[in-house]
């Protein structure tokens, strides 16, 4: 599964390259400032897909004894630099632009500035959806973050091709407005990345609809009275559950210990194969504190 990751991040950086060269020279041949903002977007892209693969590579570590659980925040950390450079990136493209807006002046070739942003459209879309579908298929962070660098190199590219239009319209200044644009979308997207890494490194709570799926595995067990003290958190790839279950207090200890067994391999099952599971198990006549949905 690292090496999917791995090679859809080693296929877009290649495509980033060659889109960044075709739309920063063009840009600076036409004197398109729309198609530079795209340019150096593309650029932030690949300059993120070395960190998302060592990201990857080092999250796939073995635990030892310095890092008892693993080396998985590694990935959340990548995917959190990725943040970052998108931040840089959109508030360069406003600053830029805004410069542009002000002193006014060029009339680059609409046409030229549609074409470009309609192939880079088209290459980007993809590139989200096929890193997206892996993000999904193995759980990683990083590799959300970067999909959604794509997406938002897709959609700046949508406000670049409307600038391009604007300027064949004879409104030379929709190019910097659209450019303005640009620089916004990748501020809402580095923000939205942002949230979700540091939920991570503050060890937030997975989100109420997983807690919901663990609920469900832990009162589909044979031999479980009650539940408590349900705690979660994301470790890279990996959700750690630990949970306290209630049985009944006759019960021989080996009994206790397959119930509890099997809550460990419900759960971790519920949530896709990739969860830690530890559960404590106590008498039922013990009180009851208040569940955790």
């Amino acid at each position: 599964m690292d090496k999917e990751g791995i090679g859809i991040t080693a296929v877009g950086g290649v495509i980033n390259a060659g889109l960044f060269a075709l739309k920063f020279g063009l840009g600076l041949l036409t004197g398109s400032m729309g198609l530079v903002a795209d340019g150096v977007h593309s650029l932030s892209d690949l300059a993120t897909d070395p960190v998302v693969i060592g990201g990857i590579r080092l999250a796939n570590r073995p635990a030892d004894r310095s890092h008892a659980y693993g080396h998985g925040k590694f990935e959340t950390v990548a995917g959190l630099v990725v943040a970052l450079a998108l931040l840089a990136a959109g508030g360069w493209l406003i600053w830029e632009s805004a410069i542009g807006l002000r002193h006014g002046g060029g009339h680059p070739p609409g046409a030229v500035i549609m074409a470009v942003a309609g192939l880079s459209i088209l290459v980007k879309e993809g590139l989200y959806q096929a890193t997206a579908r892996t993000a999904r298929r193995v759980h990683s962070t990083a590799l959300q973050a970067n999909a959604w660098h794509h997406r938002t190199d897709a959609l700046s590219s949508v406000a670049v091709l409307l600038g391009g239009a604007a300027t064949a319209l004879g409104y030379p200044s929709g190019d910097k407005v659209a450019a303005v644009v640009v620089g916004a979308m990748v501020i809402m997207a580095a923000v939205r990345i942002l949230g979700r890494a540091f939920h991570e490194l503050v060890e937030g709570a997975l989100s109420q609809e997983e807690q919901r799926v663990i609920a469900r595995a832990i009162d589909e067990v044979e031999g479980v009275q009650s539940w408590h003290r349900l705690r979660t958190r994301r470790l890279g790839r990996q959700a750690l559950v630990d949970v306290h279950i209630q049985v009944d207090p006759s019960m021989p200890v080996q009994l206790a210990h397959d119930i509890a067994t099997q809550v460990e391999r419900t759960v971790n099952q519920a949530l896709g194969g990739r969860a830690s599971v530890v559960v404590h198990v106590e008498p039922a006549e013990q009180e009851d504190d208040e569940r955790a949905d």
